[in-house]
């Protein structure tokens, strides 16, 4: 009988990162922002961690995750899962998130935004994607 494991990718990828953390994107406020396209056509599965300051604890953020058979995101996509609310002190904090195996395969890709008016966030998203394999038993 086979063995199977993970094989798990060694860097990060990352796919969405403001200015406070050196990067280009726009901060995260009451308007939705999209991650880039997460490709689990090959792959399985994937950890994805949202590093996220904000600018006060006034807010907290809400994550939806979409899915398609493709990468070409038109933007009239529904949300493929209800959308997460990740509190925030205001301080900077990591939230974990796994696309499970039972996802199935496809691109995925999150959105994001203040659950208010008030606060900002600087935001980081990196992904790591692992797919099953087989051994000799």
């Amino acid at each position: 009988m086979p063995k199977f494991s993970y094989l798990y990718d060694d860097d990060d990828t990352n796919i969405y990162k403001t200015d406070g953390y050196s990067g280009s994107h726009s901060d995260v406020d009451n308007t939705e922002r999209f991650t880039d396209d997460i490709d689990l056509t090959i792959q399985t599965d994937a950890v994805v961690a949202f590093k996220f300051d904000g600018n006060n604890g006034t807010d907290d953020i809400t994550l939806k995750i979409y899915k398609r058979h493709d990468s070409s995101w038109v933007g009239s996509e529904i949300a493929w899962k209800s959308a997460l609310t990740v509190s925030s002190d205001g301080s900077e904090d990591i939230y974990t998130y796994t696309i499970p195996l039972n996802y199935g395969p496809g691109h995925y890709r999150f959105v994001m935004a203040s659950s208010g008016a008030t606060t900002t966030f600087e935001m980081q998203v990196d992904y790591r994607s692992s797919r099953i394999t087989t051994g000799k038993s």
